[in-house]
This record gives C-alpha cells, structure tokens and sequence, in this order.
C-alpha cells in the first residue's frame, strides 16, 4: 500500500493492524493450509476490516513467507546483539518490523512507518531502530550471511543501501522515543514519591502539587501537494539479453573458441616460463636471503596451530593379573561370600542327588560334548564344500560376465542412437516452448498499467471514509473522556478518606505472666513455667535414650567388622584356589584351541588342493575339448579341400557331417534320459518311504485310539453300573416306605449296556457317538 496511516484510519487503528499481522504469521501452519487459503480464512474472521486492511495482511504475509530465509538471519543477529533487552515473545513482531524496514521501506514511506512505531511499545522500538538502521550491523553482521543466501548486488543496492537512506530521519525518531521512555519514568517515580509520603504521613492533609504538563496547541500536519507528474512505481525489469535464444550450435561453436584460447594461453605462458626463452637474469635472486627459512617457521607455526587432536595420553599400564591390592567395601564382601553360598549349596545338592538316586549327568554331558564336536565337524566339513562351490562359481561367472560385457555394448549403441533422436526432439519442443513465453511476456507488458488506475480509486474512497470515522472518533473520545473525569474524581475522594482513616493511631499494651494458667477447664492445662521445667525434663530423657543407642550401634558395628574380616579371609582363600584353577583350564583351553587350529589348516589345505584340482581338471577337460573341436575342424576342412572336386565326395562329407550331428544328439538324449530316470527312481523311492511311514503313523495313531476307547468304555461302564445300584437301592427304600409293590417295565442301564454293545461292535461303528446318541432317550427314561 502507498498510504498505510489512511488505512489504518479506515478500518484497523495501527496498533490492531500490526497486532492483527502478529496474529495472522503466528497461526499460519504450513503443514496444513496455503499462504492464500490462511489469509482469505483469517481476513473473513475480521470484523472492522476494509479492502485496504486485508491487502496489507496479505503482502505482509507473503512477503514474510517468500523471504523467510533472510528474515531468520536478521532475528538471530537482533537477539544475540541484543539478548538483555528483547524478549522472546516479540520474536513475531520484529519479524513484521524487519520486513517492512528491509523491503518495503521506500515504498510504503517513513511517515506511515513512523505511526507504526509510535503505536508500539518505546523500550522495544527504540532497541529495534538501534540495530535495524546501524551501518556496523547491516554491513559486517548482516551482509555476509546475506550474500550466502541472495546475491551481493541485489543485498547492497536493494537492501542496504534503501535502508541507510533514511538514518537521519531514524536517529530524530529515537530521540522522540527516549523522550517519551524518560517522561514516563519521571511521572512513575513521582507517583511513587507521593505515595510514599501519604503511607509516611509526610505533608500532613493538605494537597500536593502534580506537575501537569502544558496545554499546547498541538500543529496539524501540512497536506502535501499533489504531484504534477505521476510517479511510476512499477517493477521494470531488464530486456532479454540476446544470447537467450541463441542455437545450441553458437553455444557449442563458443564454447570450443574459449577452449581454444585457453589452450594458446597456456602455450605461452610455458614458453615464457622456459629459461631459454626468457633471458633475464635478476641479481636480486642469485643473493643471500633467509627469506624460504621465515617461510618455513611460520607455515611450520601455522601448522602447529592446526593440530586440533591435541596430546595424546599414555596408554594405561598393563597390570599383571593377580598382583593387584583391591580394597572391597563391606557390600562387595557380602556380594561376593553369597555368591560364594550360592555354589556350595549348587554343589550340596549336587551331591545329595547323587548319594539318593547313585546317578550323574556326566554320562549325558559327555556325549553331548561329542555331538556338540560331531555337529562341528559337518559344519565345517559343510563350510569348505560352499568354499569350493563359491571358488567354481566364480570361474563361471567370470565367463558369464565376459559374456554380458559384449551384449551391453551391442545395447549400448543402439541407445546412443535413441538418445540421439530425443536430443532432436527436445530441441524442438524447446524452441517451440520459448516462442510461446515469448507472447506470454508480452501480454503482460499490456496489462500491467491496469492496477495502478484502480488502486489510485480505491485511495480516493479511503480518503472519504477515512473523514467520516475521523469525526464520529471524536465525538466519542469527548464523552469517553468527560466520564473518566468523573469516575477520577470519585475515586480519588474515596482513598483520601481510607488513607485518613489508617493515619488514625492506636495504642496496644499487653503483659505476660509466666506463671499464670489460662483456666479453661482443660485437663492438661499449664502455665509457661512449668511447660518449660517439663520440657527440659524430657530433652534429658531423650539424651539418655541417644547414649544408649549410641553404644548400642557401637558394638552392632563391632560385630559386624569382625564378621566381615571373616568372610573377607575366607573369601580370599576361594578366590586364591579359583586362580590357580582357571589357570589350569585356560592352559588346556589354549592347548586344545592349538590343535583344532592346527586341524583346520589341515583341512583348509586339503580342500585347497582340492579345489585346484578340480579347477585344473575342469581346465584340462575345456582345453582337450577345444583341441577336439579343433582338430575335428581340421579334419573337417582337410576332407573338404580334398573333396570339393566331385559332388559325391561333398555329398559324403554332408552326410557324415550330419550323421556326426544326429550321433551328438543321441547321446546327449540318452544321458538325458538315465539322468531323468535316475532322478524318478529316487523320487519314488522317497515317496514309497513317506507313505509306509505314513501308514504306520495312521495305525500307531488307530490302535491309541482303540485303546481309550476300551478304557472310556470300561469307565462308562462302571459308573452305569454304579447308578444302576444306586436307582435299585432307593427305588427299594421307596418301596419299602411306601408299602407298594409296582414293576417297572424299564431295562436298567447294565442291562440296556450289554444288550447294545454287541450289535455296536458289528456295525463298525465307533462306541462312543452311538452312545453321545442314545445316552438322552435312556436317561430320560431312568428320569
């Protein structure tokens, strides 16, 4: 915007437009929304805001986005130049700030930049001026990290030199601020001052002289004359340099001339550089200088300064195991004696087992330590038979590998000749491309005057509703007034009486008895004498309780040296006798780990030999067969020069040659076939072996399941015969309570078992599902 105070006045006051921005970069979350859908969201929310209002958020928060980089390094040198005074809460504001000083400067005008800076805080502007408009910061804090970033021209004449234009201006601004900064101190210390006497009493009731300041007509800013000519603010930008459009065989003719130059500067320069060619002699180099020894000492200086490893320590002293004098504390000892425990009563146990059961794991850990080797020995047995397959493996793939060389080079040109017939194609699509940006950039041109009318009319409405709020303000900030007046007034009255009523003496006179009792029928009721004889009474109890601890811990800590001496010597006679026996076993440890070194050279060179004897078999065999072959071309061309006078004779040699062919093919077939047959047989024969063992599994599987079906049965058996005992014995004792004699026509249930399980064991059916079927008919009729 041209004119930030008028659209301030608008819509937003300038401190709710620059709060507003605050707000506005604060909750724009990148991750979640665009740059254009925050600002259309967040200007639609407010409420008093105009056209004007909502432009200036949105090239705020572009600009803050687009130049976020640079923007960073401006806050980070700001805070750490100034860490005292700045408060990281504001980090968003001088973010807004350094923007408009940086970028937007000239464009938008120090009096409106100036408005902005006297709505905010004075102790934070004045910091923010200091730093934003000092040559010292621009040029040697700011401007080298800068240029890591954008380009050194566009830093010093777009940035830093914008910027300085405006340091008189800046530092008379800061002058006002600081006078503003001391206005305020004077008047708080003042304030306080008279508070301090009213709560002294100080003054008496009178009143006090508050300086006021005077009632000066304040002058009204001159409206400036409208220019005659209208100044053009728009981006011109520079005219397409004429190597854009160039071919790309100018680039490439250019391109090999500059290489070409070089070359011929290099040839002169090692002419001249030739002591022949260059006949000078200089007196001054055949003198005595000590000028390459200064060179040596600081270079050596130089060096020594670069040596960012610093001394290196000694290494530690090795020890001999054993020799050194360990002090252990008392938790270590009992550590150390319970693990101690621990393995005598492992071993106790150990014992105890075998006194009751006469038996041992020795038997079992011995023949696990010989599966343990034998698993070891096929390992290794299996690790040398992938070593020779690898070592053959790598002679095939060498050949494999000579051979795909050769068909990448046949892919090879036919993609170079593709690559070719695309760099064509792009060539054209390129031209055709640059025709159509070409047009674009001239319908731009056309349409660029258009905003600058329209933005001149909105200036022009801003102006009239800018007049009309202006008025309305006044009267309001007029009554607003006129009733905090009163409101003052009012409350000033009413501290007066408080702070009268304080300043009002008292007096307060109280004496204490120690020996008077309170007498409020208490049980336990004392005066302050006898609280303190009673007190003094306990505090001697309490010191002979402490000396009886005292000398009870005493001796507690005795006995507990001398049992901790006793289990140290104790602990140092295990300790002595597990040394001398782990020396023994590492010394059989190192013996046995010689001989299995020493086997597996052994075995490495054993299969060594081996492979290089299969290596040179299989060389023999590739070399006596291209011999055959060879010899067998030889052949075959001797018998065709000796032949290719008469038809018969090349008929004989087509036909033996294909005779030769047909007898190749054969025994290839047959090998073939014994191989394949041979592969079937064992197949089958495994096969034949899963179904035997198969069939076996399901008969082992049927006769455990005939078994339980047995034992289920007896059980059901049993129990039924147990019921059928119990329903005859209560159906007698009803009978005989009741009197009656009634038959029943039911079968019992031993009975209805015996006659069931005969035709059960005929059907083949299993037992047990029959019975799940039958077992609720029969119980039914028992019920």
């Amino acid at each position: 915007p041209n004119s930030t105070a008028a659209m301030a006045e608008v819509g937003l006051t300038t401190a709710e437009l620059l709060s507003t921005c605050v707000e506005m970069v604060k909750t724009f979350a990148p991750s979640k929304t665009t740059v254009d859908a925050h600002v259309a969201d967040f200007v639609a929310q407010l409420r008093n805001a105009d056209d004007t209002d909502a432009r200036f958020l949105g090239q705020v928060m572009y600009g803050v986005t687009r130049y976020k980089k640079l923007l960073k390094v401006f806050i980070s040198s700001l805070y750490f130049k100034h860490a005292g005074e700045t408060q990281r809460s504001d980090q968003t504001l001088y973010t807004i700030l350094g923007y408009l000083v940086l970028l937007r400067l000239e464009e938008m005008g120090f009096t409106a930049f100036k408005q902005l800076a006297l709505s905010q805080e004075n102790i934070k502007m004045v910091v923010f001026l200091k730093f934003a408009f000092s040559k010292e910061n621009l040029t040697e804090w700011l401007r080298p990290e800068w240029i890591k970033l954008y380009d050194p021209n566009f830093i010093d004449t777009q940035i830093i030199s914008k910027v300085l234009v405006f340091e008189q201006q800046v530092a008379k601004l800061q002058e006002m601020l600081t006078g503003r900064m001391e206005g305020e101190a004077a008047r708080k210390e003042a304030a306080a001052e008279a508070a301090r006497a009213l709560a002294e009493g100080r003054g008496g009731a009178g009143q006090h002289t508050t300086p006021e300041p005077f009632a000066l007509t304040q002058p009204k800013p001159r409206l400036m004359p409208l220019p005659e000519e209208v100044i053009e603010n728009g981006f011109k930008a520079k005219p397409v340099p004429s190597s854009m459009y160039k071919s790309t065989s100018e680039l490439k003719e250019k391109v090999e001339l500059d290489q070409k130059k070089d070359a011929n500067r290099m040839l002169t320069k090692q002419k001249y550089a030739d002591p022949k060619v260059q006949p000078f002699n200089l007196r001054v180099a055949s003198r005595r200088s000590n000028l390459q020894r200064i060179k040596d000492e600081v270079e050596a200086a130089r060096q020594a300064e670069c040596n960012f490893d610093g001394p290196k320590a000694n290494p530690v002293p090795k020890h001999k195991a054993g020799a050194g004098n360990v002090r252990l504390n008392s938790a270590a000892i009992l550590r150390e004696d319970n693990l101690y425990r621990k393995k005598q009563e492992a071993e106790a146990q150990m014992l105890a087992a075998y006194e009751q059961e006469l038996r041992d794991s020795s038997e079992f850990d011995a023949w696990q330590a010989r599966m343990r080797a034998e698993d070891e020995e096929q390992r290794l047995a299996e690790v040398e038979r992938r070593r020779i397959e690898t070592l053959l493996a790598d002679e095939e793939a060498k050949e494999a590998r000579l051979r795909a060389v050769n068909e990448k080079r046949a892919i090879a040109g036919a993609m170079k000749l593709e690559s070719d017939a695309n760099a064509v194609k792009r060539e054209q699509e390129a031209e055709a491309m640059r025709l159509q940006q070409k047009a674009l950039v001239l319908d731009v041109q056309a349409q660029r005057e258009r905003p600058a009318q329209a933005a001149e009319e909105m200036v022009r409405q801003n102006h009239l509703k800018a007049k009309e709020l202006r008025e309305e303000k006044e009267a309001l900030e007029e009554r607003a007034a006129a009733e905090a007046a009163a409101e003052a007034e009012r409350r000033a009255d009413l501290i007066r009486q408080i702070r009268a009523l304080e300043l009002v003496p008292k007096v307060r006179v109280k004496t204490v008895d120690p020996t008077y009792t309170p007498q409020h029928g208490l049980l336990e009721e004392m005066s302050l004498a006898e609280l303190r004889e009673r007190l003094n009474s306990v505090e001697l109890e309490r010191q002979r309780e402490e000396e009886a601890k005292r000398n009870d811990i005493i001796s507690a800590k005795k006995e507990r040296d001398d049992d901790l001496r006793r289990r140290m010597e104790r602990l140092s006679a295990m300790r002595e006798l597990s040394a001398q026996q782990a020396t023994s076993k590492r010394e059989l440890a190192k013996r046995a780990q010689k001989e299995a070194e020493a086997q597996r050279q052994g075995r490495l060179a054993e299969a060594q030999m081996k492979v290089n004897a299969q290596m040179e078999a299989k060389r023999a065999a590739r070399a006596r067969e291209e011999a055959r072959l060879a010899e067998e071309l030889k052949q075959i061309k001797l018998k065709k020069a000796f032949l290719d006078a008469d038809k018969e004779a090349v008929e004989r040699s087509k036909f033996e040659s294909l005779q030769g062919g047909a007898r190749r093919e054969l025994i290839a077939r047959q090998e073939t076939g014994i191989k394949n047959a041979t592969n079937a047989a064992k197949i089958h024969d495994k096969e034949t072996a899963q179904r035997l063992l198969n069939l076996q599994q399901e008969r082992e599987i049927h006769e455990a399941f005939l078994r339980d079906y047995e034992r289920r049965a007896s059980e059901h058996q049993y129990d039924s015969n147990i019921a059928e005992d119990t329903l005859q014995a209560s159906r007698q004792m009803l009978k005989a309570r009741l009197g009656l004699g009634v038959k029943t026509g039911l079968p019992t249930s031993s009975s209805w078992m015996q006659n069931t399980r005969q035709p059960l064991q005929n059907t083949g059916r299993p037992f047990d599902d029959t019975l799940q079927q039958t077992a609720p008919r029969v119980r039914t009729a028992e019920n």
